[in-house]
């Protein structure tokens, strides 16, 4: 049952199903045409050369290659780590198939996963890409499964900082959470990070 839902999700993000169309530069459409032709050599290196320039569909792709074994050797840890990137960036689909994965990889594993999506995140962020900052926060949510609400809020107040609306939301509800030193803490935390990475200041 598990891999029919995973072939089901990457039939219709391949187009065999009706979609908008997609300009041709898109990487997801490239995607799409390599799969079709089942050119899955170079579909492969496609994948793993977007998803790691942060194209949050291709990740989700990637870890559905590395769940079926498409084009290259089936891994789950790496499948869980790239849709994990993926469903911290906001993707419903990842979000969802995430759940059904985490059966099929060892449980000491769970956090090194994160531990690994919170690597990348955190590169981004400091390097200036910053929709990474309310992912950081999200992998420090309930969601995710291991809950640390400093941190949580830390990270969300520097999505804050850069005008992230729903982050806003997240961060006020956390601040009836936390207590005052601890959200004061966080907050100079968060004033030296942007004072360091948004000052021209080279990451170090």
């Amino acid at each position: 049952m598990l891999r029919q839902v995973f072939a089901l999700v990457l039939l219709v993000g391949v187009g065999l199903f009706p979609v908008v169309s997609r300009a041709s530069d898109d990487p997801v459409a490239r995607l799409d045409t390599l799969i079709l032709a089942k050119d899955f050599d170079n579909a492969v290196k496609l994948a793993k050369e977007a998803a790691e320039a942060g194209n949050v569909e291709v990740q989700f792709r990637l870890g559905l290659f590395f769940w079926h074994g498409v084009g290259l050797t089936q891994n789950y840890l790496e499948a869980l780590r790239w849709t994990t990137l993926a469903a911290l960036a906001g993707h419903e689909k990842a979000f969802a198939a995430r759940k059904l994965m985490l059966s099929s990889v060892d449980t000491p594993n769970w956090p090194k996963v994160l531990d690994w999506s919170r690597q990348r995140l955190q590169k981004n962020a400091e390097a200036g890409f910053n929709p990474a900052l309310f992912a950081m926060s999200k992998s420090y949510s309930p969601d995710f499964g291991f809950e640390n609400s400093v941190e949580e809020y830390y990270w969300a107040s520097l999505a804050v900082a850069i005008g992230d609306s729903m982050a806003r939301k997240r961060r006020d509800e956390l601040t009836k959470k936390l207590a005052v030193t601890d959200a004061a803490k966080a907050q100079d935390r968060a004033a030296a990070w942007i004072e360091k990475f948004r000052s021209g200041k080279p990451p170090g």
